[in-house]
């Protein structure tokens, strides 16, 4: 499942570290949404991979500890290392080569479109 959603953040970014920690808090909020209506239809998951491209965003959710990049973002957005923490979610680092967002979010050369489609179980059908 791919998560994707264009909005003004509610909050002024200063640095792309930032930016990206609050997009990964929003889809951590989607995640525990459905893991929860998903529970409503008996299927229960203990641990929710999460997938981000941002080295920096997986160690601030890892790593409790403030440092000069996560200061500045608000208390709030830090709820992901809970949930990190109690092994609820699992954030991954996800390599350029498996974008699947790539598919909907930019042009794409016809090697790299079929790439992601038959990664993605994505059948064209006539």
């Amino acid at each position: 499942m791919i998560s994707l959603s264009s909005k003004r953040q509610s909050t002024i970014s200063l640095f792309t570290t930032e930016a990206e920690h609050i997009s990964t808090a929003s889809l951590c909020t989607q995640l525990l949404w459905m893991k929860h209506q998903l529970e409503d239809y008996k299927i229960s998951e203990t641990s929710i991979p999460m997938y981000c491209d941002n080295i920096v965003v997986i160690c601030m959710s890892k790593n409790p500890i403030l440092n000069s990049r996560s200061r500045l973002i608000e208390i709030k957005h830090h709820f992901i290392r809970d949930y990190v923490h109690k092994g609820v979610l699992v954030i991954q680092l996800n390599d350029n080569d498996h974008l699947w967002a790539d598919i909907i979010t930019k042009p794409l050369t016809k090697e790299r479109f079929d790439f992601i489609q038959n990664n993605m179980n994505m059948h064209f059908i006539p």
